[in-house]
């Protein structure tokens, strides 16, 4: 609720640059940590890998030398150096916690150290374990993945760049859409920015463990993470094609940093070039980058300088100030889907009620937060994970019943976006008149305008149960099922694939005309039973010719019948 309330207010600017896709987004280690180990974790298993394959009998042996070379590169007094003891695990080394914060800032130079006679990227490979340890089946994504993947599915982050190797970001696009999905395009060779099939791109420029234990040959030289590898990596004619397209991507957009540094001289150069290229004054509309973490860092200061070269030293705290999201990606992340899912419908309100008032369309938005306010208001702060599956599980079932009447077989994901392009465009789409979206919208909002007014609250209900609605409502007569339909296949399929009945105490919101039905689908005898049975009725048939959301609230209320 924090992070919303950020995005409400002092970041709503870049909140409408996100819902635009105006944003590239910038993956770093830090967007992994609750899933993988840090550098700092990494650099220990290095230095253990090494140290285990020590012959102590030889004095020469080339590991011992490379764990020498990598001990070298910290800075201890003769007193820790001394509680180092090559024949213990690493792990129980006095000193083993500064050596290894010493060498997360060195850990380009640490991976180049290669036993002699070892391919120079040995330690890469053998240390630390790429494939293993970072595409491990096992792994599952965190809430920062499965919100950057919702994000993707909304057409709101069509690209991104990652210096990570895992593919959690890639697992969760699965989970969302399905093993089969085509939405989102891993570049990690030259020839692959060719292929322009789909509609957003991750550009895993330090290379993919996934994609390097399917096919080793090709994909372990991509691996980058040694220094000789980082410095000039951009202008080696292997690396050229994908550092220019995220060198567009740094000119064209602006910039979201997640959980990055920017310690390596390979991303900095990306920045400097494109400054030079074109220059940015401050402040900048959207705000050209945002960092998201609590404090500037230096080598993302260092960066903020390059992009407001001729603005930095005379406004440094306040583009410091400006240029902080101050929300970690596992609450960003979510947050931002959740703002972009309301940002879209709020949008449409225009279209669905041209005759109300400007007050009374920001009274429907209010509407539309409120039930936005509700579903964040839900998470655990202990589980942002399960939040986020059940959310888009919830969501995603609501839409597939809106826009088809069925759910997906098993296998087709769990999410089905409310659109997959930016703000404008959505409003744009010629088909935004006849898909029930706008209809939708204002239904959502009358009944968040319900629960703000007292009227009825929500209730969570079971989405195992196939009688369960995109929401329920209990209101002073009953508590009742409500389901959305876009047109009147959608809502014959809903009657057909049993999700409700004429004698359930349910309510179908219908986008456009109730449809007639040739029969009727009762699922119990026939007798006065004393409760409600279906009510159907059509949004934009109540919503004809309003001028007055009080009077439209009224009618709306009368055909709920809570």
């Amino acid at each position: 609720m924090e992070t919303l309330a950020l995005l409400d207010a002092q970041l709503r600017e870049f909140a409408e640059g996100v819902a635009e896709d105006s944003y590239a987004v910038w993956l770093g280690a830090g967007i992994s940590l609750g899933k993988l180990p840090g550098l700092q974790g990494v650099a220990g298993a290095v230095l253990e890998h090494v140290r285990s394959q020590i012959d102590h009998t030889n004095p020469e042996c080339a590991f011992k030398l490379c764990l020498d070379n990598m001990l070298g590169l910290v800075v201890l007094n003769v007193a820790q150096r001394a509680e180092i003891d090559y024949a213990a695990p690493a792990a129980s080394w006095r000193p083993i916690e500064e050596i290894e914060k010493q060498l997360v800032s060195r850990y380009g130079t640490m991976l180049d150290q290669a036993p002699a006679s070892k391919p120079l990227d040995y330690l890469v490979w053998e240390g630390v374990q790429v494939v293993a340890r970072y595409a491990n089946p096992a792994t599952t994504p965190g809430p920062e993945h499965l919100g950057l993947a919702a994000l993707i599915m909304e057409g709101v982050a069509s690209d991104s760049s990652s210096a990570n190797w895992d593919d959690l970001i890639e697992k969760a696009v699965r989970i969302l859409d399905g093993s089969t999905s085509s939405v989102l395009q891993v570049r990690v060779l030259p020839g692959d920015v060719q292929n322009n099939l789909r509609r957003a791109r991750l550009y895993k420029f330090h290379g993919c463990a996934a994609l390097a234990g399917q096919n080793e040959p090709v994909y372990r030289p991509r691996i980058v993470a040694r220094e000789a590898q980082i410095h000039g990596w951009a202008d080696k004619p292997e690396n050229q094609v994908i550092a220019g397209k995220l060198l567009d991507l740094a000119i064209s957009k602006a910039t979201l940093m997640l959980g990055l540094s920017a310690q390596d001289t390979n991303i900095q150069e990306v920045f400097v070039k494109a400054r030079t290229q074109l220059p940015a004054s401050f402040p900048t509309h959207p705000p050209a980058v945002m960092v998201s973490e609590n404090n500037v860092g230096t080598h993302q200061r260092s960066l903020l300088q390059n992009f407001y070269r001729n603005d930095y030293e005379g406004q440094t705290a306040e583009i410091n100030a400006a240029s902080l999201v101050k929300s970690y990606a596992r609450s960003l992340l979510p947050s931002l889907w959740l703002y972009v899912l309301c940002a879209k419908l709020a949008a449409m309100l225009d279209k669905a009620t041209p005759g109300l008032l400007p007050a009374d369309r920001d009274r429907l938005r209010f509407g539309l937060m409120q039930l936005r306010n509700l579903a964040a208001g839900a998470a655990d702060p202990n589980d942002h994970e399960g939040f986020m599956l059940k959310a888009l599980h919830v969501a995603g079932r609501a839409l597939r019943l809106f826009t088809r009447g069925r759910l997906p077989a098993v296998g087709h994901g769990i999410y089905t976006p409310l659109s997959d392009k930016g703000l404008t465009q959505t409003l744009e789409d010629p088909h935004l008149d006849t898909d029930g979206l706008v209809e939708l919208s204002l239904a959502l909002a009358l009944l968040g305008r319900g629960v703000q007014e007292g009227h009825w609250t929500c209730v969570v209900n079971d989405t195992a149960n196939a009688k369960a609605g995109a929401i329920a409502l209990s209101g002073v007569t009953s508590q009742s099922e409500v389901f959305f339909a876009a047109s009147a296949h959608a809502a014959a399929q809903i009657f057909a694939q049993g999700h409700v009945a004429d004698d359930d105490d349910a309510i179908m919101i219908h986008s456009f005309e109730v449809p007639a039905r040739a029969a009727r689908h009762p699922t119990s005898a026939p007798g006065r039973t004393g409760k409600l049975s279906l009510r159907e009725f059509s949004v934009s048939s109540i919503a004809r010719n309003a001028i007055s959301l009080d009077t439209l609230l009224r009618q709306f209320k009368a055909e709920m019948v809570l």
